[in-house]
């Protein structure tokens, strides 16, 4: 609930900016978001969703020494890489890139705000590892949102005309003020041992274990946000742009169930695996669908019961481009969120290779999809190389993991 409330925010948000800022400056501010929340995805390269995998067995196991150097080292490779990424980014932008200047101005303000941005998101999953999933839960889906909001709020009563950058520089803001709550936070809640003695560090090994949770996240991205990107170069419509971004960000309100609770269930999930309990594995994921499953019946009742009415919020002409690509992302996000969790059950199996086969070739997919559909489809071409893309991987990876749960019960059975 609280997640979903934070998200309320932020679709609330996007209506007000929509309305604000006009279907040119809208157009801006989305792909300038796209941008960021592929960089900010990349910049911590998979350590942040592997801190979800190593700490809490670094606690179980009272490693302290290795759980402090873990802490050190994600926080000096997000840092690192996301001042390369950012400064690549904004190089490639200003100099070489075919975006308008209102989007390359809000690309910009984005990459200003990829530091503080990168490392919250690193930080919110230290603080799920540390077992206080509903404080990360809090920060980072509404604490965030709020404070952007109220920042967006107090922008309107001044007497000047609001833009996609101003409205991206709030979030950079939210972004660098929620950052110092989060080490507050992780000081807090991390044992005290861990900071009471020398830290040890395995960077070669931790490297490599996280570069599959890096290539999922990327490719995440990829298949999530490059529809943005590619409707906005391949299709002459701000409108259409605008009407996708719109039917995505109503999807965000269901999808957000999946993103934070899979928090919850990965550290469960990690620890369950340490100690070979594949019985109890399969009783949390029929636990997590008993409440799962009637809340995307709602979902799918009420967007396809009002989908008109949801995109008229944000623009009149939002609803003839985007009704149907509202309908087919809705469908889309059901099959993403019921089966989210298996290609995380998937990497702590180590089955890296498969998860990132998989994913590219839905990637590959979807790219030439929207190729051949946006021009002559716009919104609703881009929902359908997104609807092929997402379920088709989303079914092979539940299929691979029921497939290699089921196996590894029988094989702990046998003697």
């Amino acid at each position: 609930m609280i997640a979903v409330t934070g998200q309320g925010v932020i679709y609330l948000l996007s209506v007000v900016l929509a309305r604000q800022l006009g279907v040119d400056g809208f157009e801006a501010y989305a792909v300038a978001s796209a941008a960021f929340t592929l960089m900010a995805v990349s910049a911590p390269r998979g350590i942040e969703k592997f801190a979800l995998r190593t700490l809490p067995v670094f606690y179980e196991r009272g490693d302290w020494e290795h759980a402090r150097g873990f802490l050190r080292f994600g926080l000096r490779r997000t840092l690192w890489t996301t001042l390369l990424i950012g400064s690549a980014t904004y190089l490639w932008v200003k100099y070489f890139s075919p975006f308008p200047p209102a989007t390359k101005f809000a690309i910009g303000v984005s990459c200003l705000s990829l530091p503080a941005g990168a490392l919250v998101h690193y930080g919110v999953d230290v603080l799920s590892a540390n077992g206080r999933d509903i404080m990360a839960t809090a920060i980072f889906r509404v604490i965030v949102p709020i404070t952007t909001f109220i920042l967006i709020g107090l922008l309107l009563f001044l007497p000047i005309e609001i833009n996609g950058a101003m409205a991206v520089g709030c979030w950079g803001i939210a972004w660098t003020l929620v950052l110092a709550v989060v080490v507050i936070q992780i000081r807090k809640t991390t044992p005290p041992q861990v900071w009471q003695i020398i830290p040890a560090e395995e960077p070669t090994t931790w490297r490599q274990e996280a570069r599959p949770f890096q290539n999922y996240r990327i490719a995440l991205a990829l298949l999530a946000q490059v529809s943005v990107i590619l409707l906005d170069r391949l299709h002459p419509s701000a409108v259409a742009v605008g009407a996708y971004v719109a039917a995505m960000g109503t999807m965000n309100l269901a999808l957000v169930l999946a993103t934070t609770t899979n928090r919850f269930y990965s550290r469960r999930l990690s620890i369950m695996l340490e100690q070979h309990d594949f019985s109890g594995i399969l009783e949390l994921r029929r636990e997590r669908l008993r409440w799962l499953l009637p809340a995307m019946v709602v979902f799918l009742a009420i967007v396809f019961g009002f989908g008109r009415e949801i995109l008229g919020f944000f623009r009149p002409e939002f609803v003839d481009q985007g009704i149907t690509a509202l309908h087919l992302l809705a469908i889309t996000t059901v099959i993403a969120v019921l089966f989210s969790l298996a290609p995380t059950y998937l990497k702590y199996m180590g089955h890296n290779r498969f998860i990132f086969k998989t994913m590219a070739g839905a990637t590959v997919i979807q790219v030439l999809l929207l190729v051949l559909l946006v021009p002559r489809f716009a919104a609703t071409g881009g929902a359908i190389a997104y609807a092929v893309s997402m379920c088709g991987m989303y079914l092979v990876f539940a299929r691979m993991a029921h497939s290699e749960l089921v196996q590894s019960k029988t094989n702990l059975k046998t003697p």
